[in-house]
């Protein structure tokens, strides 16, 4: 059986909120900034698995979250299961348990950076269009 992976699009005012993932060679993506989210364990939905995740990673819990897509992640086999997540409140608030560094990101600073996991700034850039046409999530 395939991995099960929840990934979130974090974001508020147009940034998004990425995680440095550790610089260790035993994981995906090392050293890169990519989103935040992780492995959907047997008993969840990929929602319940983010928002466990996200708890995790950031001690924040999203109460609301909006299904984009799912696809196969061939780089590195497993189905992701992608999610736009919108942040209210302060984010003075969140504390990173998980990776090196988070940040917030404009898309025109994001396409600045050298780390970033491929798949990050095209599903960006299909959110981005999505909301701004209402046409259907798709990645380039």
């Amino acid at each position: 059986m395939i991995l099960q992976v929840a990934k979130a699009i974090i974001h508020q005012n147009k940034q998004f909120l990425l995680q440095l993932r550790d610089n260790s060679p035993g994981i995906v993506y090392p050293n890169q900034w990519s989103f935040f989210g992780g492995g959907i364990e047997s008993e969840e939905t990929p929602w319940q698995a983010l928002q466990r995740e996200l708890e995790e990673e950031l001690e924040w819990r999203p109460v609301q979250g909006f299904f984009l897509d799912q696809w196969i992640n061939y780089d590195h086999p497993c189905r992701m299961h992608l999610f736009a997540v919108p942040f209210i409140g302060n984010r003075k608030k969140l504390i990173l348990q998980e990776g090196q560094a988070m940040r917030w990101f404009s898309l025109v600073e994001l396409k600045n950076v050298d780390s970033v996991v491929p798949h990050v700034e095209q599903n960006i850039i299909s959110f981005l269009r999505y909301v701004e046409t209402g046409t259907v999530f798709k990645k380039e």
